[in-house]
């Protein structure tokens, strides 16, 4: 958001040739972009604001995500899962007050580029005598969204860094005994996850307009898709999402809704209660926890 506003900060000046209907000059804005690089190059910096906004987000979430987990997350580490969520809950709503500071109460519209309006149809691709459209933004939010899964599998799974890391949840006091600093590990991951929040959140603004309450939104149906999918498990997470996503997809439908009024607002809830009830640990969680 900050990006584009700068973007589109622009000057104002009296058009020499048009004019209103009493004969008066129209004033005219122009964004600075424009008149420094030109109307066709800025112009295109201005339409392509939100890939341009993937290079902003990767430092400064990096270095947000860095000062969080130094100045507050690190030192609830030893405290009960419950304590942890609740100084996240609580974190959550007072960046969310600073972000309507700043921005406003309202939506701030945010469109794809011009190269990805509209939709893609798979009904012939399919073989369907019907439509089956499917805009092209969230397709390429599918292919990001699973490049970033996939890289973060990878980094966790096949990379020495990785493998300390997943050492570290299962037992942070054996590994500190074995000369390794995982303190500051734990920040460098924690600092990835924000970039990765960041990435998130710019790929998705053209399809949900950007306002103050979005990460509170989010944040409840992250933590269900984490103890549905089971703690510490990146598949489970992974599995979960879809799941759930699915379902309410599924539950959003008018038939459905039709059939069971407001369904949709509750059908992962009621799932996640099902899950946890019948299987405490998730659906991919290590044996043991959560099961106390």
């Amino acid at each position: 958001m900050t990006l584009q506003r700068i973007l589109t900060i622009s000057s104002v000046a009296e058009h020499p040739t048009q004019k209103d209907f009493l004969g008066n000059p129209l004033k005219v804005e122009t964004p600075y972009v424009e008149s420094w690089f030109g109307t066709d190059i800025g112009g295109s910096i201005i339409n392509w604001s939100v890939p341009l906004a993937l290079l902003f987000a990767i430092p400064v979430m990096l270095f947000i995500g860095y000062v969080m987990e130094r100045g507050l997350i690190k030192h609830f580490y030893k405290r009960p899962h419950a304590d942890q969520i609740l100084v996240t809950f609580g974190l959550a709503i007072v960046l969310q007050e600073v972000i309507k500071y700043f921005y406003g109460a309202n939506p701030i519209p945010t469109p794809a580029p011009d190269a990805f309006q509209g939709s893609f149809d798979f009904g012939p691709l399919l073989g369907l005598d019907s439509s089956l459209a499917y805009p092209y933004w969230r397709l390429v939010y599918f292919g990001f969204s699973a490049m970033i899964i996939g890289a973060v599998f990878a980094f966790l799974q096949f990379t020495t860094f990785g493998m300390v890391v997943r050492a570290g949840m299962a037992d942070r006091e054996t590994v500190g005994l074995l000369g390794i600093d995982i303190d500051r590990r734990f920040t460098i991951m924690f600092g990835i996850a924000a970039a990765v929040a960041g990435l998130a959140g710019v790929m998705y603004a053209p399809i949900n307009s950007p306002n103050y309450h979005m990460g509170m939104d989010f944040l409840v149906l992250s933590f269900v898709v984490v103890v549905v999918g089971g703690m510490g498990s990146l598949p489970g997470a992974v599995l979960a999402g879809f799941m759930l996503g699915i379902l309410e997809s599924f539950a959003s439908m008018n038939e459905i809704k039709a059939i069971i009024p407001g369904i949709d607002q509750i059908i992962i809830y009621v799932v996640a209660i099902i899950i946890l009830l019948t299987r405490p640990r998730g659906l991919m969680g290590r044996k043991g926890v959560m099961e106390e």
